[in-house]
């Protein structure tokens, strides 16, 4: 399996530190799906459950920003891998009624 640069709490940090959360009207998650190719990019980021097209491009644009992570490998060589993940929205007026 692939691996962010500091494991699963360093991608939800990451997430959390780079998202806009002033796109959401209530805690939302859309589930994006990259391959993490031989040489450790995130490419291909394919949304797999959508709440609305605002989120979805904000989700898009944090895989956009993403380091290189460590790549997945099978019988000692690198390869490409399909990596799965969900970034969770919360609004901005959190605790607001």
């Amino acid at each position: 399996m692939p691996e962010f640069p500091g494991g699963m709490p360093a991608l939800m940090e990451f997430i959390r530190k780079n998202l806009r959360h002033d796109k959401a009207e209530k805690k939302e998650r859309v589930i994006i799906q990259i391959v993490v190719d031989k040489k450790g990019n995130a490419t291909n980021p394919v949304v797999l459950r959508s709440t609305n097209p605002a989120l979805d491009e904000e989700a898009l644009r944090i895989v956009s920003l993403m380091p290189k992570w460590k790549p997945g490998r099978q019988a000692g060589k690198n390869r490409n891998v399909k990596f799965t993940f969900p970034v969770t929205f919360e609004s901005s007026d959190k605790g607001l009624q």
